[in-house]
């Protein structure tokens, strides 16, 4: 209880830079700002990067594959993954462009950085490199 009278009587000289609701969403957690979202949206466009790469090899056991190869069963995993994170990505990126500059729901955070951590996790998994 003390920390939520803290929070408003923090909030209320920032009447003229923002609403109350916005400054509550916010130390809630119910609300990101837009320099969260971009961040967010920058470290899926990283990681995206690296799984394309590896999208674009020849496949292993193909004719002029080397060592250098994709396997069907990474590649099973990793474009769903692809498919979603972009879904999340624009859905995030939209938000942002339509609050003009106030913080937008943290759900669509959630759910970029979740797809950014299961293609993370893929290319551990499957030992894919960025370079």
């Amino acid at each position: 209880m003390k920390k939520l009278l803290l929070v408003v009587i923090l909030a209320l000289p920032l009447g003229a830079c923002g609403t109350l609701q916005n400054v509550w969403n916010i130390v809630t957690g119910a609300s990101v700002t837009p320099n969260q979202a971009y961040i967010a949206a920058n470290a899926f466009d990283a990681v995206e990067v690296t799984a394309t790469n590896y999208l674009k090899l020849p496949a292993c056991g193909s004719a002029g594959a080397s060592s250098l190869c994709r396997t069907q069963a990474a590649v099973n995993t990793i474009v769903p993954a692809i498919r979603s994170g972009r879904v999340a990505r624009n859905n995030l990126e939209a938000a942002v462009t339509g609050a003009n500059g106030a913080p937008v729901s943290a759900s669509l955070y959630t759910a970029l950085t979740a797809q950014t951590s299961t293609l993370q996790t893929i290319i551990t998994q499957y030992g894919i490199s960025s370079q």
